[in-house]
């Protein structure tokens, strides 16, 4: 049993819930529990983590702009 099916149980959620809750087809959850293509990808993204010394959010949250103050 892969990590992502592990953690999911533990909160009681089914493959169908929390692909609705990610937005995503419950396929994609099968695919992502079974899938070591899916972990290895996962795996690279903590590693790219580590290196940069940030996190997830990190990566796909999209830059605030600066706001200047109007006089």
């Amino acid at each position: 049993m892969s990590n992502i099916a592990k953690l999911r149980k533990q909160k009681k959620m089914t493959q169908q819930e929390l692909a609705y809750r990610l937005g995503v087809a419950e396929s994609t959850i099968r695919n992502w529990e079974s899938s070591r293509s899916a972990i290895a990808l996962i795996k690279k993204i903590a590693q790219l983590c580590d290196e940069l010394e940030c996190d997830v959010q990190d990566l796909v949250r999209e830059p605030r702009t600066k706001r200047t103050k109007r006089e």
